[in-house]
Order: C-alpha cells, then structure tokens, then sequence
C-alpha cells in the first residue's frame, strides 16, 4: 500500500491518499501514518482519499474504526472520500457507512 499525506495549515487539513488494498498486511502502515500526524490542537480535519484502494477486509474496517476514535479524542474530525463501490459495499454491509462520513468516487 501507497500513502501521500499532503498537509494544509491554512485550512487545518491533512489528507492521505491511498493507493492499493487495505487489508491485514498494510494496516500497521495506516495506523503509523495517521498516528505520527495526529495533532495535540483541537479543529484538524483528516482526510482518508480511498480512490485508488481495491479492497478492504476486516482488518482494515478495524482500523479505521481505531483511527476515527484516535482522531475524536483529539477533538479532529475524519473523513473518508472518493469510494469505490465495491469498497463502499463493505461498509455498507457491516453497517459502518452510518459510523464513517464517507463519500463515494
């Protein structure tokens, strides 16, 4: 898995595109990225760009899980965009598209 993390300090933004699958074998990647970059002032907003992920798997749903709350309990906010559909099926299915802010591709 490929991750870029572009960052804005105008807008308090920090956004990391994705590009690959994100299953059991790349979550430690994720979580390492996004944890090194959480910051201790309140109002940042991270965004997950999924348009180049293939596949998700329940360990990937788990750690998005795991970084929403990371990010919540630094009062950031988390958004996931540019879904693909057969991405967005599984959270669909697991019912996590009503936990997530997501968009679709």
């Amino acid at each position: 898995m490929k991750i870029d993390c572009q960052i804005d300090n105008n807008t308090k933004t920090k956004t990391f595109v994705l590009e690959g699958e994100l299953d059991v074998h790349n979550v430690k990647k994720l979580k390492s990225a996004v944890s090194e970059s959480l910051e201790d002032e309140n109002g940042w907003t991270y965004i997950l760009d999924m348009g180049e992920v293939s596949y998700l798997d329940s360990s990937g749903l788990g750690m998005l899980v795991y970084i929403k709350k990371e990010i919540s309990h630094e009062k950031g906010d988390l958004k996931i965009i540019n879904i693909q559909s057969q991405v967005f099926n599984v959270f669909k299915l697991t019912r996590l598209d009503e936990f997530f802010n997501l968009s679709m591709k």
